[in-house]
């Protein structure tokens, strides 16, 4: 019996070490799979669409559509037309020389569907100003909706007075304060018009409450300085 008792416990413990050493082989971590790393696609920069340069059909039908047949772009000007943010919107808006069609002077003095002012004197709208036969003008159609100054919908107009000269250009606003840093220069939004205007270089600016003239040699620092070309900031 102690030899059959033995042997069971030998076989017994045999039994045990085997299922032992199963689980232990089974319970082996299983080998660390390498991590899977996902990356995102840098998004492809979107080129903004390069605002077209105004044509001369183009100018004349927004001109059409502003005054009828009361005033057309002057035909021996050699700069007629130039296209910038002239009132930092983000939206492009049309200056356009024009000159009134002589028979249709009323029509350009009486009831105007835009603000006539002279950026280069303070606006009195006790002594409202009046169109001459053969007068020089500027007017800057502002940019409305998608289509800017080319839309339908874009008929605020101002219609300036006394600052068409030569050499008509358009400056980058910002640049302009970059390049003009430490100088005395008055608020601006948006683009400049530069010209030279009487033998003199200055620019046309607009501040927020209309259009006004910035001498680099007559300028004393703010918006308020009266004066023969900074007047007062003109109201709407």
């Amino acid at each position: 019996m102690r030899v059959k008792s033995a042997f069971l416990l030998w076989f017994l413990m045999l039994i045990a070490l085997a299922l032992a050493s199963g689980c232990s082989a089974s319970k082996q971590p299983a080998a660390e799979q390498p991590l899977t790393t996902y990356h995102q696609p840098s998004p492809t920069p979107v080129k903004s669409e390069a605002v077209p340069a105004p044509q001369l059909t183009e100018a004349e039908a927004a001109v059409k559509r502003i005054f009828q047949d009361a005033a057309v772009i002057h035909p021996d000007y050699k700069t007629s037309f130039l296209s910038g943010d002239f009132n930092g919107d983000l939206s492009q808006d049309l200056a356009v020389v024009l000159k009134a069609v002589p028979d249709k002077l009323t029509e350009m003095n009486e009831s105007p569907r835009w603000l006539l002012r002279d950026p280069r004197a303070p606006y009195n709208p006790i002594a409202p100003l009046r169109i001459k036969k053969d007068e020089l003008l500027l007017a800057v159609i502002h940019g409305y909706g998608p289509k800017a100054w080319r839309d339908p919908e874009a008929t605020q107009t101002f219609v300036l007075k006394n600052i068409v000269g030569t050499d008509l250009r358009v400056l980058d606003g910002k640049e302009f304060v970059k390049t003009n840093s430490g100088k005395k220069l008055p608020r601006t939004n948006g683009d400049l018009i530069g010209e030279k205007l009487r033998g003199a270089e200055g620019y046309l600016y607009y501040n927020a409450a209309g259009y006004s003239w910035y001498d680099p040699n007559t300028f004393k620092g703010g918006d308020t300085t009266a004066g023969v070309f900074h007047g007062k900031a003109m109201r709407r």
